[in-house]
């Protein structure tokens, strides 16, 4: 499926640009394809922070072990939330 590109402007800091930019680089592709490749993966993690609110607003929260099990089945190093100490 092909879909059509428009010329937007937009504002980076400059250590985000230069990063983004030997990114493009480094792997041969252009900047707007590095950004553009950022930007769907932004919008994808918000697609499933979406979901897993409302599946966990239905099931209710998930636990320390599923969160566990889900990591392994997919491949991926578990990272647990950072305890926040109470002085």
């Amino acid at each position: 499926m092909r879909t059509s590109s428009e010329r937007v402007t937009v504002s980076l800091p400059s250590d985000v640009r230069e990063a983004a930019a030997q990114i493009a680089q480094a792997s041969g592709r252009s900047f707007s394809a590095v950004v553009n490749e950022a930007m769907s993966a932004w919008l994808r993690t918000r697609l499933v922070d979406a979901w897993l609110d409302d599946y966990q607003e239905e099931f209710g929260a998930f636990d320390e072990d599923e969160l566990v099990k889900l990591a392994n089945e997919a491949g991926v190093p578990y990272v647990a939330p950072r305890r926040t100490s109470v002085a």
